[in-house]
C-alpha cells in the first residue's frame, strides 16, 4: 500500500523498514527489539519451523542479537552451538530439567554453587529424581554413583564456589563417560576459557557474571551439540527462559572488554592474595595463583589464568565477621561476582547454609570464611580497604 495513501494512525503502526545496503553495516551490534518478525512467504515461514534454513518469527523462540551471543560463545569454548537464557540458574534449571526425569538420578556436589543444591533438592526431588550428594575429592564415591545403572547426569563446576579448587575433571569425565553418563560442566568461575570443558557434553556458564562485567544485566548460556541443543530448546521456549535481546546486547558489549577485564582482575587478586597470605590475622588463603595452593602447579597447566575469586579464614575463629564484612570502603557487601567492582561475603551465609557441620568441613568454609570477588580497581586502594577491614579484628 501507498504509504502516502495511509490514514496517520495506520502509518505509525506500518512505517517502512529502513535496511541498511549490503555493503554498509552497523559496527555495533544492532539490537532487534522486536518480538515478532514477519515473513512474506508461508511456505519460508513452514521451512523455519522445520529448521531448513535460518529466519525468526518471534522473539522466545530466537532472536538475531541473541543468535549472535550465543554463536560467539560457542565459537569462544569449543562447543557446536549455544542457547541463551535469561539467568545462570535459568541455565542449570533447564539443562536438569531436559535430561532427568522420574527414577534417574543425579550426582552434584557440596563444592558448588548453593542454588544449584537447592534447585536439585526442592525441584528434582520433587519429580522423582532421585540425588547423590558428595564432596569433589571423594573419587570412591563418585565412581560409584555413576556406576549405578539409573545415573543419568553429574553437574560440577571447573572452579569450585567459594573454595576456588579444581575438581579432577579427567577422571570424572572419563567415569561418566564409561558408564554413559551425561557431564554437565559449571564453568562460571573460570570465566570464558576452553581447555576441559570442549570434553564436557553441557557448559553451562552465568552471563551476569564475567561475560557481562557490569553487574547490571542478568543472563546464561547451555553449551552443547546440536542435537542436545534441540532438547533444550524445545524446554525452554516453554519455559519462557528466554534471554531478552537488549540483555543479549549489553552482554556482547560486556564480552568486547572481557579479556582486558579478566587481565586486570586476575592480577589484582595475585597481589591481594600474596598481601593477604602474610597478615598475621590472616589464617588461610585459598588462591590458586599462591604456590602454597596445593593446585598451583595443575591451575598453571591446565588454567588459562588463576582467576579473580580467592577465599581466606581469619585465625581467630570466634570472631564475628559480621562487625568487618559491611565496613569495606570499596569492597562492598553483595552477592555476586565478576563485575568491575569488588565484593566481599560471609562464606556460611552465602553459600553453605544447606550443608551439615560434616559438610561444611569438608568444603573447607567455616564461620570465619570470607569470599572476595576482585575487580579492577588500583590494587594498593583494594590492600588498603582489607587492611582497614582486618584492623578491626581482635
Amino acid at each position: 500500500m501507498d504509504p502516502n495513501a495511509m490514514a496517520p494512525e495506520t502509518l505509525c503502526s506500518h512505517m517502512e523498514t529502513r535496511l541498511l545496503p549490503p555493503d554498509n553495516y552497523a559496527l555495533a551490534t544492532p539490537i532487534y527489539q522486536s518480538v515478532k518478525f514477519a515473513v512474506e512467504d508461508f511456505d519460508e515461514l513452514k521451512r523455519i519451523f522445520r529448521n531448513e534454513r535460518t529466519g525468526y518469527f518471534y522473539s522466545r523462540h530466537g532472536n538475531p542479537t541473541v543468535a549472535q551471543l550465543e554463536n560467539l560463545l560457542a565459537e569462544l569454548q569449543g562447543q557446536e552451538t549455544g542457547l541463551a537464557t535469561s539467568t545462570g540458574i535459568a541455565a542449570i534449571a533447564g539443562t536438569l530439567l531436559s535430561l532427568l526425569k522420574s527414577g534417574d538420578r543425579l550426582v552434584y556436589f557440596i563444592e558448588s554453587y548453593r542454588p544449584t543444591r537447592v534447585f536439585a533438592e526442592k525441584i528434582l526431588r520433587k519429580m522423582g529424581v532421585q540425588l547423590t550428594r558428595l564432596s569433589i575429592d571423594d573419587k570412591a564415591g563418585i565412581q560409584a554413583a555413576l556406576a549405578l545403572p539409573d545415573t543419568k547426569a553429574v553437574i560440577f563446576e571447573s572452579m569450585t564456589n567459594p573454595q576456588v579448587r579444581a575438581p579432577d575433571i579427567d577422571f570424572i569425565c572419563s567415569a561418566a563417560k564409561q558408564h554413559k553418563v551425561l557431564t554437565i560442566l559449571d564453568h562460571t568461575f573460570a570465566g570464558i576459557q576452553k581447555f576441559e570443558a570442549a570434553r564436557c557434553d553441557v557448559v553451562i556458564h552465568s552471563l551476569t557474571k564475567f561475560a557481562s562485567g557490569h553487574g547490571d544485566v542478568m543472563g546464561g548460556i547451555i553449551l552443547t551439540s546440536k542435537a542436545l541443543r534441540h532438547e533444550f530448546e524445545e524446554n525452554m521456549i516453554l519455559l519462557g527462559a528466554t534471554l531478552d535481546p537488549h540483555a543479549a546486547y549489553l552482554i556482547l558489549r560486556g564480552m568486547k572488554t572481557f579479556h582486558l577485564r579478566r587481565r586486570a582482575q586476575c592480577d589484582n587478586a595475585l597481589a591481594l592474595a600474596t598481601w593477604l597470605e602474610k597478615h598475621p590475622k590472616v589464617d588461610k588463603v585459598s588462591y590458586p595463583g599462591l604456590p602454597s595452593h596445593p593446585q598451583h602447579q595443575h591451575f598453571r597447566e591446565t588454567y588459562q589464568d588463576f582467576g579473580s575469586m580467592l577465599l581466606l579464614s581469619l585465625k581467630n575463629k570466634n570472631y564475628p565477621i559480621e562487625e568487618m564484612v559491611a565496613r569495606g570502603q570499596l569492597f562492598k557487601l553483595a552477592a555476586s561476582l565478576g563485575s568491575t567492582e569488588s565484593l566481599i561475603t560471609p562464606a556460611l551465609f552465602f553459600f553453605a547454609g544447606d550443608l551439615s557441620a560434616e559438610e561444611r568441613i569438608k568444603a573447607g568454609i567455616d564461620a570465619t570464611s570470607i569470599r572476595l570477588s576482585i575487580g579492577i580497581e588500583n590494587a594498593e586502594d583494594l590492600i588498603r580497604d582489607l587492611e582497614q577491614l582486618l584492623d578491626r579484628v581482635n
